[in-house]
């Protein structure tokens, strides 16, 4: 999305959209930052390896003064390869270097990104929330009337039991004042002097606002997403929406995540302050300007060392938000990066990078050589008769042995710690995926039910299942509508108590009114709701109302506006098959000639192919002896395996999904579903 500076703190998309940060009061000093140190075990590795060297260049030198003529030639060969093992000893302790920065950043940089863009999808859905909700009729009843005549705590209350995510809606008068609000229903005149001047350059979209304010004391700060409520004829503004959105709390629940208890996370503004933050000497509005922005850096917080990384989050479907930061940190005294632990032990990986499986093999070679001239030495000694040289060659064979073993020691070390962080990797991937997803068909069921309730709705289904045209054409203007905001649909339909389309938003398919809803949607089940909490889901099955591709119908009744029975219901089709893709290919690696490409699944328990970002994958073929064990993961489970696919080693990292608030863990709905990620080993 391309945005246009109005004035400090606002942009606009298409006149539709303005963004606002507010000025924080005061922002703590920014912490001393420096770059990584260069890891102990290289410092350690790299001193023996001096050590045998100074040891060697002293053998060669006694072995010269003290031999005959005959051994100087194979002491000359000897210095020879010395000095290509020096050589190597450089470019193997900048390798080492490089590689263990390597693992920060993939690390920490991938749990930054992968919090960061967790919340900036939640917030794409809450600006199609707050586009809908604007236009509810109830609403602009309510901002006519006089107080006391339309009861809107009961309406606001039922919108946030289902999107949670909000802990307060808010309608302000036309002056941006508070008019009532579940908080403060009786609004106590409550206004904010800034957000005031902010609504009056607001056009007909909506604007984020992130400041303090008066309108949510009991908050160090508020992010609201506000829109204008009009009335429908005339187009006359009435006054304001206002959602609140429930930061902190979603925060939390995705640091707790992300953070696997590992490390440390904080969110940031687009100014770098710090919002929220898990580790408590990190000070709110603490400015953190461009630390860990380029790379990882090290700072100092009360008195400990932190490895950290700053990533910014990635537009979602041109969505940009405030610019959202987020900071992953780990505290450097605490030893190794990744920690082998019960998850891991299982996964037996050996990852070298090409630099240094290359160094490794160079080492390899060198040391043959040197035995050889070792053993070309004692051919000379015999020859010559100069046994002096000979426990020259013996020590000079030895240290080529320790010299060898220390460069196979370290690529080692450095090796198993590259397979813990890969397999690290491949499962924060993987559960991002799955979590994602959960959070993406929590929006799902709360749209639906939501919708159901939808006065405009409720009143012209009755007329409509009796043929009246002007009631189905009321009704497919308004799911119509509805289906403009939220793109992820394909299609919305209307259906009455036989399960007869009456409407549907896409006009495209208009021959579908008059049909039935197909078998696999559960009619009865949803006609027979008895909350509007409830909601019903089909299998995922290939659906005529998907063009014949699988996805998850979504559907609730719909109660008639007088008589309060149920008189139909109300379904959506989700758009399954780019957005599961889309979620799994968000979350893989970039990937690079020449190597493989990484992949990514998304299985259900029975072990039916939800999604893939490979075309015509056969999942027992993929996981071979893996596949009941990968089906039988519930509730967050998770194995790693390490899998051949088309002639190439890949480490497989397989998460099982959790839910999403109450959304697939106290609502009464359940469906497991497996992401697999598949990241090519080297």
């Amino acid at each position: 999305m391309t945005t246009h500076a109005l004035s400090p703190g606002l942009s606009s998309r298409d006149g539709a959209r303005s963004s606002h940060v507010g000025t924080l009061t005061s922002a703590g000093r920014a912490p001393a930052s420096r770059s990584l140190e260069t890891p102990a075990y290289v410092k350690h590795y790299d001193r023996q390896l001096s050590h045998l060297d100074d040891w060697l260049a002293i053998i060669a030198l006694v072995g010269k003064v003290a031999s005959r003529s005959g051994g100087n030639g194979v002491l000359d060969r000897v210095t020879e390869v010395q000095d290509r093992f020096r050589l190597l000893r450089v470019q193997l302790a900048e390798a080492l270097i490089e590689e263990h920065a390597r693992e920060y950043e993939m690390v920490l940089g991938g749990r930054a990104a992968i919090a960061v863009d967790m919340l900036v999808r939640n917030l794409f859905e809450r600006s199609a929330d707050i586009g809908f909700l604007s236009t509810d009729s109830t609403l602009c009843a309510y901002m006519e009337s006089q107080p006391g005549e339309i009861d809107i705590q009961q309406h606001l209350a039922r919108y946030i039991a289902k999107y949670s995510v909000y802990d307060d809606v808010m309608l302000l008068d036309i002056e941006g004042t508070l008019r009532t609000s579940l908080n403060c229903p009786e609004g106590n005149s409550l206004c904010d002097a800034a957000l005031q001047q902010t609504l009056l350059e607001l056009g007909s979209g909506y604007i984020e606002y992130f400041a303090p304010t008066s309108l949510a004391p009991h908050l160090k700060q508020a992010l609201l997403f506000i829109a204008p409520i009009v009335q429908g004829e005339s187009n006359k503004r009435l006054g304001y929406l206002a959602l609140s959105f429930h930061l902190d709390e979603e925060v939390r629940g995705i640091f707790e995540e992300v953070a696997d208890g590992a490390f440390e996370l904080a969110l940031l503004d687009s100014h770098g302050r710090v919002v929220a933050s898990s580790l408590p000497s990190l000070a709110l509005n603490a400015s953190l300007y461009e630390i860990g922005a380029s790379g990882v850096d090290v700072m100092m917080l009360d008195g400990k060392h932190y490895a950290c990384r700053q990533v910014t989050g990635s537009p979602y479907q041109g969505y940009e938000g405030l610019g959202w930061r987020c900071l992953a940190l780990t505290e450097l005294s605490k030893g190794a990066l990744v920690k082998r632990n019960a998850h891991t032990v299982s996964a037996e990986v050996e990852v070298v990078k090409g630099k240094l499986s290359s160094i490794r093999y160079q080492a390899s070679m060198i040391a043959q050589q040197l035995n050889l001239a070792v053993i070309n030495g004692h051919i000379v000694s015999v020859r010559h008769k100069a046994l002096e040289l000979v426990p020259v060659l013996n020590q000079i064979r030895e240290v080529g042995i320790l010299t060898d073993r220390l460069f196979e020691e370290s690529i080692s070390t450095l090796s198993q710690g590259m397979s813990l962080t890969a397999i690290a990797d491949a499962s924060m991937r993987a559960f991002s995926m799955v979590s994602i997803m959960d959070r993406n068909l929590y929006e799902r069921a709360n749209d639906v039910r939501w919708w159901a309730l939808d006065e405009r709705i409720r009143r012209q289904l009755s007329p409509a299942s009796t043929g009246d045209e002007q009631a189905r054409r009321k009704l497919s203007e308004v799911i119509g509508s509805i289906n403009r905001l939220y793109t992820v649909y394909t299609n919305i339909l209307v259906f009455d108590q036989q399960g007869v389309i009456i409407a549907v938003s896409d006009s495209n398919v208009s021959s579908l009114v008059g049909t039935h809803v197909p078998e696999a949607l559960p009619l009865a089940a949803c006609l027979t709701t008895d909350s509007d909490q409830g909601y019903v889901v089909s299998a995922l099955l290939e659906s005529v109302l998907y063009a014949g591709g699988a996805t998850y119908l979504y559907c609730a009744p719909v109660m008639d506006f007088t008589s309060h029975t149920i008189v139909g219901g109300i379904v959506t089709v989700f758009d399954a098959t780019p957005e599961f893709r889309q979620i799994l290919a968000d979350n893989l690696p970039a990937g690079g000639a020449p190597l493989p490409p990484p992949f990514a699944l998304f299985v259900d328990a029975e072990g039916q192919l939800i999604s893939s970002t490979l075309p015509n994958i056969s999942l027992p073929l993929l996981l071979g002896e893996s596949y009941a064990e990968a089906l039988s993961l519930r509730n967050g489970e998770r194995c790693f395996k390490q899998l051949e696919f088309e002639g190439n080693r890949y480490l497989s990292a397989m998460v099982a999904s959790t839910g999403y608030r109450e959304y697939k863990r106290s609502d009464h709905y359940r469906n497991d579903v497996i992401a697999i990620a598949c990241l090519p080993i080297i």
